[in-house]
């Protein structure tokens, strides 16, 4: 009997686990928890962050933009979001800056570059497993993560591109007899690039999800078990940001498409009120997003303490998300 209600019940639970993280973002597709932004940061300015460079978040985004990186940087990020999800987002980045002496010797000019390593993770509990009659037999998660590994080359003052090498991993525990567990592991590239035609003006690029998909086999679920590919949406980006105002305004704006959904547009921008303070506003596909900053020292430390609201057209909650930056 509880063999026959778990196969009544796993179609559902694994259409749950894909949407359940991501309904704004396309869920329904494989990957929906890689769609629904990062930290505070880029969430207050609506994602428009494809232009947008000098952290981990951003190299996420964008691999390009890591070639901006002045220092090391670190950032934290963690939401809870409504039915049960949560979602956990740590980043580590660093500069690359080849000595003068080795570049001396060659005669030729090495190129800077920086380096980021993230972690993203995403999860929903509390799943409820029901017979055909609806009756409650247990309950069931989900459990998505991806580490992604950014690197790029700064080949001129006005050019930089990037590769995201990233690994996925997507398990459903405790889903079969004896408990046993269904997953399914990727691999994706993202490409990126970043230009700067004149001073404080950057347009980015970037296609993502190269190769990424999900490879089911129910063998250990069903008798007879099947074989499935869920693909994820392959998706390109184009961004443009700007700074004025002495530095004091930066504005952003990006386009979003791919051959799974209609384009989407983003738009964001960040003002430094008075010193070490900031207020964030943006749109997402005509959703509006709101957030603020306070930067400080702590022992010889930048540090950075954000927050974001953001509205989702499909979701029961609106977002808050908190996130931390650490600079050294």
């Amino acid at each position: 009997m509880i063999y026959f209600q778990r196969i009544v019940t796993l179609s559902f639970i694994i259409l749950f686990g894909n949407i359940s993280t991501g309904l704004f973002a396309q869920g329904g597709y494989a990957g929906a928890f890689l769609r629904m932004g990062l930290g505070a940061r880029s969430e207050s300015m609506g994602r428009a962050y494809t232009a947008i460079s000098g952290s981990a978040e951003s190299a996420y985004f964008n691999p390009a933009s890591v070639t901006a990186m002045q220092d090391r940087g670190i950032d934290v990020s963690m939401r809870s979001l409504s039915l049960d999800r949560r979602f956990a987002y740590l980043g580590f980045s660093t500069a690359i800056k080849p000595g003068a002496k080795s570049g001396a010797k060659s005669g030729a000019r090495v190129p800077e570059g920086g380096v980021a390593l993230t972690w993203i993770h995403a999860s929903t509990t509390n799943i409820d497993g029901r017979d055909s009659d609806g009756r409650k037999f247990d309950s069931f998660s989900n459990y998505e993560n991806a580490i992604n590994f950014s690197f790029g080359l700064k080949f001129s003052e006005r050019f930089s591109a990037g590769i995201t090498a990233r690994t996925i991993w997507n398990n459903f525990p405790g889903l079969g007899t004896d408990d046993a567990d269904m997953s399914s592991r990727s691999i994706g590239v993202d490409l990126g690039a970043l230009v700067s035609p004149m001073q404080n003006v950057w347009l980015g690029a970037v296609i993502k999800n190269l190769n990424s998909k999900y490879n089911w086999n129910s063998d250990k679920i069903y008798e007879r078990g099947t074989s499935t590919k869920d693909e994820f949406p392959q998706v390109w980006r184009l961004g443009i940001a700007t700074r004025q105002i002495n530095n004091k305004l930066l504005v952003a704006a990006d386009i979003e498409g791919s051959k799974k959904f209609d384009p989407r547009f983003m738009f964001g921008a960040e003002y430094m009120v008075v010193q070490n303070a900031l207020l964030r506003a943006g749109f997402r596909d005509g959703n509006p997003t709101f957030g603020a900053a306070y930067l400080f020292e702590f022992k010889g430390v930048a540090a950075g303490l954000h927050y974001a609201f953001a509205s989702q057209a499909d979701e029961i909650d609106s977002d808050h998300v908190f996130s931390w930056s650490f600079a050294f």
